[in-house]
């Protein structure tokens, strides 16, 4: 009757075993929901802006604490560019949860959309001038709040200045995304949705290369990580003792060993001080980033065997060398600069040189950018641990992350209570209740868009599944060109990143700049949501593999293991 990994709890003074769920088990009465009703009916939402770095349901803490503070954020940043104080472009707030889903939502009505494109017309100075600039002086604003905060004692703080604390570090996060919104991203998507066509329409012949040539080969903040982790294997090679060792344990075992500081017998001292002080290094700085931006995940600080499995990659010879990948790109892009010079004339050259410049310069910077979105989340959820480890002194509840499934309300009342020192609530027995829905929720295929059917689906590309030959054919927005055939490996958070083997298709809701180290090993890339300038689509371009973007439910229709054909150059991934 009882099943490995089930919950039971064992009462031995009655002689009784109570079964509970298995992790993953689909609890009795709850089903993965179907319906997707809008907040407002006469709102259009979307699965796109912050929603493509929270790709599962979402904490109820980050759905309530997180989201207003991210709302409220947003609406100053329209107010800022709309300028005046008639504000009916959302309706109580732009993003909202529908069945644990992050959703954008704008009133799509002609007169809003008419009012919109004037809007943005009148601000293109605004959002395209000095974009690089802005981003960089946020930047620093969000790292002086950071830093303001690292220098408390935070186990001595009362706890309601931890509470405060987490409001003001989140909200520097979320002010420093809505800069980037109106800077770093609009200016890189607009540069080459400009070059783009105007090199494929009025420059390239038959033979020149793709216009995406022209924009690889830089250097970005998730390729300096990548090369970090290759540096590192790299002089393991020349301690074989250490790389024995590191190639031959189990990541959680190196994990317990680092944290433990104590080397292991079969590696000296001072290459294992080394070893560890090098791993450390990279952690500091490039470990403050986020897998997906809900602060009740993880960061790569904390968790960092997918960066171990990346470093035992490479010393396996697996996976492509970052630095000759970018050289051989930057050499590509050099040589096919310098032959359509040579070719084209006035005006069109001076265009082609003009645009050529604005896209490699702004290019760089979305990534850098969204690298840095999460550099407050270790902060926060240090701030956050230490308030679970007090609501559990006061028996509120009874595991330090069980704060992240409580609404903000019920937290904000409970640290009120320690406040005045009154007793506290028991809140445990809300939480089973919660994880349980929420992992019914993962089993949901979230629309792209709601409603599902209207004219603006068509922006975002994609299309239902269809079947040709007896095969299952997903469409979605080819990305970066090339066709290979594979095994898929799907994937929907770090905890599945030991999966993945070399020349696997990587699939997934969509990916971060802290996925970076998969695209060594991917084939290919087919993400649900996203478009040609989402993360996926532009490392993929790096790596010189095919993706398939917007491709909806791929990662529902496509099981781990199964031979699937992605064509990056008609957006189609077939199903064999």
């Amino acid at each position: 009757r009882i099943r490995n990994g089930q919950t039971i709890t064992v009462d031995g003074t009655k002689g009784e075993v109570i079964l509970g769920t298995r992790e993953g088990d689909q609890p009795e009465g709850l089903v993965p929901p179907t319906e997707w009703i809008r907040p407002d009916p006469k709102s259009t939402y979307a699965r796109g802006s912050l929603a493509e770095h929270l790709p599962g349901p979402v904490s109820p803490l980050f759905a309530t604490l997180g989201l207003e503070i991210a709302n409220r954020e947003t609406e100053r940043l329209w107010r800022e560019v709309i300028g005046k104080e008639d504000f009916t472009l959302f309706n109580d707030g732009f993003y909202h949860t529908i069945n644990g889903y992050v959703y954008g939502g704008f009133k799509m009505s002609a007169k809003e959309v008419w009012n919109l494109t004037k809007v943005m017309v009148l601000q293109l100075r605004f959002m395209y001038v000095d974009s690089t600039e802005r981003w960089l002086a946020a930047r620093r604003k969000f790292a002086d709040i950071i830093a303001a905060w690292e220098q408390k004692p935070l186990d001595s703080l009362p706890a309601t200045e931890l509470l405060r604390g987490v409001y003001e570090v989140f909200e520097g996060a979320a002010k420093y995304y809505t800069v980037i919104q109106a800077s770093t991203l609009p200016s890189a998507t607009t540069s080459e949705m400009l070059f783009v066509p105007f090199y494929n329409r009025l420059v390239r012949r038959k033979d020149d290369p793709q216009a995406t040539v022209f924009l690889l080969g830089f250097d970005t903040l998730p390729i300096r990580a990548e090369k970090s982790l290759f540096d590192i294997a790299t002089w393991l090679r020349q301690e074989p003792a250490s790389a024995d060792y590191v190639q031959d344990t189990p990541g959680e075992d190196l994990l317990g060993d680092l944290r433990r500081g104590i080397p292991p017998a079969s590696i000296p001292a001072g290459p294992w001080e080394e070893w560890r002080d090098r791993f450390q290094s990279h952690l500091d700085e490039y470990g403050k980033t986020t897998y997906e931006f809900d602060f009740a995940n993880p960061t790569p600080a904390e968790t960092p065997g997918p960066l171990l499995e990346a470093i035992k990659m490479y010393l396996e010879g697996k996976g492509s060398d970052p630095y000759k990948r970018q050289q051989d790109a930057a050499e590509r892009r050099e040589q096919a600069t310098i032959r359509v010079t040579e070719r084209i004339g006035w005006p069109r050259k001076g265009w082609f040189l003009k645009l050529l410049k604005w896209a490699q310069e702004v290019g760089p910077t979305r990534e850098d950018s969204i690298f840095n979105m999460g550099m407050g989340h270790p902060l926060i959820r240090r701030m956050l641990g230490e308030l679970g480890r007090r609501l559990i002194e006061k028996k509120a509840i009874a595991e330090p992350d069980d704060i992240y499934w409580l609404e903000q309300r019920e937290v904000e009342e409970l640290i009120q209570a320690l406040e005045y020192r009154q007793p506290l609530p028991e809140l445990s027995d809300r939480i089973p209740v919660r994880k349980a829905k929420w992992r019914v929720a993962c089993q949901a295929t979230p629309p792209v868009m709601l409603p599902e059917r209207s004219r603006w689906g068509k922006l975002i590309g994609g299309g239902e599944a269809k079947e040709e030959n007896g095969k299952v054919v997903l469409k979605g927005l080819g990305t970066s060109g090339g066709q290979v055939t594979a095994p898929a490996c799907v994937l929907f958070g770090p905890e599945d990143f030991a999966r993945m083997k070399p020349g696997d298709v990587l699939v997934a809701t969509t990916t971060t700049p802290a996925w970076t180290p998969l695209f060594a090993m991917a084939s290919a890339v087919v993400t649900d949501i996203g478009g040609p300038l989402s993360h996926s689509s532009i490392v993929a371009r790096e790596y010189g593999i095919p993706a398939v973007m917007a491709a909806r439910n791929a990662t529902r229709q496509i099981a781990s293991g199964q031979i699937v054909t992605v064509d990056g150059g008609a957006g189609i991934v077939k199903l064999h």
